[in-house]
């Protein structure tokens, strides 16, 4: 046996070895993917809590339960939803927390099937013609005008607590736990990658 043939025998076994490690490594991190892929939404605010998050956004803390504004509704997929709320009536600035969220929506790409755009009005400051002027501009927003004073009353003692006056804008989960807030200084482009790290790592619907 020649001295190329002798030295061929280890070097082939080093690099079945560092295939194998190779291999072990990629199906180490895939499972461990599959193992902390939250299935549900309570998994995945575990998860964020355990992990922390990027988010750009205001974190509620604690979480708010808002099923009894944003019921749902049986036979219809659950959405995420923006929801946009006070100001007086709908001013200019509420204007523009509309349109931006708009953008933004638009922006999600495929992820916007999974998310929806809620006006939550006083009903007592909109007037018809502004309902009519906002639906006519805004198709696909929905305009609320129940549940607005319930949920202010919900985000009593929470880190969103407010008195109102000014447009905000929210995060809630198909579940109808708020857990972001944004205010009008807030750079609406941190709602766009609030968004997708949320619908990355949550269950479709």
């Amino acid at each position: 046996m020649s001295e190329a043939q002798n030295n061929q025998g280890p070097r082939n076994r080093g690099m079945k070895i560092q295939i194998w490690i190779m291999l072990i490594m990629v199906g180490g991190v895939m499972l461990a993917g599959t193992l902390m892929q939250p299935q549900t939404e309570e998994q995945r605010l575990q998860l964020m809590e355990m992990l922390g998050t990027t988010n750009q956004g205001h974190l509620v803390k604690p979480a708010v339960d808002a099923r009894t504004v944003f019921p749902t509704i049986p036979d219809k997929a659950q959405k995420w939803k923006i929801v946009i709320a006070g100001g007086e009536g709908c001013d200019a600035g509420c204007n523009k927390v509309i349109l931006d969220t708009r953008s933004v929506h638009i922006l999600m790409g495929k992820l916007v099937r999974r998310a929806e755009r809620v006006y939550l009005a006083d009903p007592a400051q909109l007037q018809q013609q502004q309902y009519d002027d906002l639906s006519l501009a805004h198709p696909h927003l929905t305009i609320q005008t129940t549940g607005l004073s319930e949920f202010k009353e919900l985000l009593k003692n929470t880190s969103a607590d407010w008195d109102m006056a000014d447009t905000r804008y929210f995060v809630v989960t198909p579940d109808a736990e708020v857990i972001l807030y944004f205010t009008q200084d807030d750079d609406v482009m941190g709602l766009l990658e609030d968004m997708k790290h949320l619908l990355k790592y949550s269950p479709d619907r």
